[in-house]
């Protein structure tokens, strides 16, 4: 009879968890082998672009010895420079000391000119 405390071995010689490993690991392998081909390769093309550099440099500056650039052509419009706000409010109050001086300036020439013009009657 059969007694439902009893542990009942299964007829697998080996369970499901043991299967799956040992599967995935080929495919794991595969998956590695087939990326470090592509870095390999990727590698190879880059050190051929480093060592093949100077020819390179060396066509560019021979293609452009006899070029000369366009003389209708003006220059191209400058971009808008991002400026910081610490250094926007320095700005502004240095134009506006600029300005106060500026003023004083001429309020003073004017003061000095009507002060002469008290003396020497410039204007009537």
């Amino acid at each position: 009879m059969f007694s439902g405390n009893r542990k009942v071995r299964s007829c697998r010689p080996k369970p499901v968890q043991a299967l799956k490993e040992e599967a995935s690991p080929q495919r794991k392998s595969r998956h590695l082998t087939k990326r470090a081909d592509e870095l390999n390769s990727q590698i190879h093309r880059l050190e051929c672009f480093i060592t093949d550099a100077p020819r390179i440099q060396r066509q560019h500056r021979l293609a452009n010895v006899n070029m000369v650039p366009p003389m209708d052509l003006a220059s191209p419009a400058q971009r808008p420079r991002r400026v910081s706000i610490a250094k926007r409010r320095a700005q502004r109050s240095e134009r506006l000391r600029l300005f106060t001086e500026g003023l004083l300036v001429i309020g003073s020439i004017a003061a000095v000119v009507g002060w002469l013009n008290q003396w020497f009657h410039f204007w009537s």
